[in-house]
């Protein structure tokens, strides 16, 4: 049988994140510029031929990271 939700039975605690966004700034670095080790993970995205990476442990940590890329704001979720 479902279980049904009652939405006036939820409680918020907190309004708003819960972890503070992650906002890169500048231009980032090269990766051989970062030391990273070869097992190193990143979360990789592009827009309008420009691409970002993301080190993971600093997502799994912030969840959310926004900034700008190709002149368009962006904002990515882990």
């Amino acid at each position: 049988m479902p279980t049904r939700i009652d939405r006036h039975n939820m409680r918020v605690r907190k309004r708003g994140f819960q972890f503070k966004p992650f906002r890169p700034t500048g231009n980032g670095e090269p990766l051989r510029a970062l030391d990273l080790a070869p097992d190193d993970e990143l979360l990789v995205f592009e827009r309008g031929g420009e691409r970002r990476g993301l080190i993971l442990p600093q997502m799994v940590y912030h969840h959310i990271a926004q900034g700008e890329l190709a002149g368009e704001p962006y904002l990515v979720t882990f």
